[in-house]
């Protein structure tokens, strides 16, 4: 792998955090019972359970036996500024997709097709994207939105109980992609692999890989923003995503292009080639600064 990245050293992460995110977590934190799924978290001991179940089962990524991967993992978190590097396992799944548990000791989870389906720097962009969640310490509010189904379970009428916290840890849960996303773009420096990487989590063809069309996944995302608004009940959309761990790629591009369009990613890196080919395209303004998503009355960005 060619190091020629900008390295950004003094990095915060809320110099990049996106306001929807910002916004939901402030929201999230003044919610009825979020202290009570803390407290479930601890005496369980919930992030054990998690590290017992992904280091018995998985490969552990080290610079002896998958040196490359495990380049890409130092190398994602010396740019983001990241004193401890986390854990890295490979499971299989030919899907392209990656995930971190743990709070105190995250551990990042790759897909085994991530790797064979993607070239270095979408690889970057996905690692980096991961690590963007454990920098923006996401991963203690992951955990309790994995496990606040348990609660309900044990709570007599938990469901009604728990409705408001509930909503608000998966509400919360959507919008710390976007900030994870940025993260990912900071790593990978790379404009034109963020599109090709959510290409192709959005199911593009492996046969189909050499003919890809940036400006129809554009007009996709464009699409999807006038259906959203025009058509489509909120509600309908919330449950349309409930089981979904990283909903709505297309949209996830875009906003990411808005961020790129708004002149902030420039400010933080040099791009070390021109991306011609998506030029144009980054001029496009595809949505407005209005939260996007889910408009309920318990949740306004």
């Amino acid at each position: 792998m060619i190091r020629n990245k900008k390295i950004l050293t003094g990095l915060d992460h809320s110099q990049y955090e996106h306001p929807f995110d910002q916004k939901a977590l402030k929201a999230l934190k003044a919610t009825p019972g979020l202290s009570m799924v803390g407290n479930f978290i601890a005496k369980h001991m919930i992030e054990k359970v998690y590290t017992v179940q992904y280091t018995g089962s998985n490969l552990k990524v080290t610079k002896d036996n998958y040196p490359k991967i495990y380049e890409y993992l130092q190398y994602a978190c010396e740019i983001l500024d990241m004193k401890k590097v986390p854990d890295l396992y490979i499971q299989w799944g030919y899907d392209i997709n990656a995930c971190t548990v743990g709070a105190e000791n995250p551990i990042i989870i790759l897909n085994s097709g991530l790797i064979d389906l993607c070239d270095d720097d979408e690889i970057m962009f996905v690692i980096g994207h991961e690590c963007g969640h454990v920098k923006s310490n996401h991963m203690l509010y992951h955990m309790m939105g994995q496990v606040i189904n348990y609660i309900i379970d044990s709570i007599p009428f938990g469901s009604i109980a728990a409705a408001p916290l509930q909503y608000a840890l998966f509400y919360w849960d959507r919008m710390s992609e976007f900030t994870a996303d940025r993260a990912g773009l900071l790593c990978c420096q790379n404009k034109d692999a963020t599109i090709r990487a959510f290409m192709k989590m959005a199911g593009m063809p492996i046969k189909q890989y050499n003919e890809m069309n940036y400006q129809t996944f554009i007009q996709q995302a464009t699409a999807f923003k006038q259906l959203d608004y025009e058509a489509l009940n909120k509600v309908i959309k919330f449950i349309s995503i409930a089981d979904a761990s990283h909903p709505w790629t297309v949209m996830r591009a875009a906003e990411l292009l808005n961020w790129i369009n708004s002149g902030a990613y420039a400010n933080y890196v040099q791009e070390q080639r021109k991306t011609s080919d998506l030029e144009d395209l980054f001029k496009l303004k595809l949505y407005d600064s209005n939260c996007p998503y889910f408009e309920f009355s318990l949740f306004r960005c």
